[in-house]
């Protein structure tokens, strides 16, 4: 017999409804007995009271496909909750290692003759914006690495690594939506900030390696530093969900006149290889400023939404 239910809010995201009565006596549950929400993708839900155990996700994927085919079909089959990789073919053993060193959780349970098995670690109640701030102070650091390397240090290795931290952390978001049908809408904003800051993680590591390659430069030390503070208060409205922050405007003021000081300085420039180089790396800069405009504009999505939802509740 279907009984209809009225769904409740309660806080700011939390909704609920209440259990038939009946239902509860006849399996002798009360206050503080757990039941077990499993969703069947197809708009329904159940509920129970021993936990329904779920058939192991298994992926079997060909290594004979290439290089790039191969690793995106493992990162495929990660985002989309695999319990189990299987790799078959040639060469699995350097597969494997490649996607221990690009994935979280991944380790080898069982290796036999051209086949191996990865098993992925299924992280409960993984905290998105605690993901997020973790990527977001990494690369913070890659500023750093970057302005010493603009004065004349070669930091780019140590910055590649932490790049590939920063996809690591990305991917693994990536994966908890999924896994855990998260359907809140600020968790949807929040991974496109996530992919913002890992697109900032790309560029810093392009900064980097073509700093190292024009030369000790103090003007796109500050243009660097001037960029990093743009991204450090979009971060922050987005952490405090400010609809308006003067201090996204001023810093955004602020690199807007480095930049005019930097480009008026390089039409100067006689090395036409070399200013060619540097309005890359300044394009490259304005890049992370657009990114870090998409952080804002994310952070204005959460603060709307949360203004609708509790404007229903």
């Amino acid at each position: 017999m279907e009984t209809p239910r009225k769904i409740q809010l309660t806080g700011r995201n939390t909704y609920i409804v209440s259990l038939p009565h009946g239902w509860i006596e006849k399996l002798s549950l009360g206050k503080g007995a757990p039941v077990y929400i499993t969703d069947n993708n197809d708009g329904t839900i159940t509920i129970s009271p021993k936990q329904v155990k779920k058939e192991p996700k298994i992926y079997t994927i060909s290594v004979t496909e290439g290089e790039h085919a191969t690793m995106r079909n493992i990162v495929s089959a990660y985002i989309a909750g695999a319990d189990k990789i299987i790799l078959k073919g040639k060469e699995t053993s350097t597969y494997a290692e490649k996607t221990r060193q690009l994935l979280s959780g991944v380790e080898i349970i069982a290796e036999g003759d051209g086949e191996i098995t990865l098993s992925i670690l299924t992280y409960e109640d993984l905290d998105i914006e605690n993901v997020v701030k973790r990527e977001f102070n990494v690369t913070k650091s890659m500023f750093g690495l970057v302005v010493e390397t603009c004065k004349g240090e070669n930091n780019c290795t140590e910055i590649s690594k932490k790049e590939e931290e920063v996809d690591r952390l990305y991917i693994l978001l990536l994966r908890d939506l999924v896994v855990n049908t998260i359907p809140q809408r600020e968790a949807v904003f929040s991974a496109m900030v996530a992919k913002s800051i890992e697109k900032v993680g790309d560029h810093l590591v392009d900064i980097c390696k073509s700093a190292k390659e024009a030369g000790r430069n103090e003007w796109l030390a500050n243009i660097v530093l001037n960029a990093s503070d743009v991204y450090c208060q979009a971060y922050e409205a987005f952490t405090k969900k400010e609809l308006d922050s003067s201090k996204f405007k001023i810093a955004i003021a602020k690199y807007k006149e480095s930049y005019q000081k930097a480009d008026s300085t390089l039409k100067k420039q006689k090395d036409i290889s070399k200013t060619f180089l540097l309005l890359m790396l300044l394009e490259k800069c304005n890049k992370i400023v657009r990114y870090s405009e998409d952080i804002m504009e994310s952070n204005t999505d959460i603060i709307f939404a949360r203004m609708e939802t509790q404007e229903k509740g």
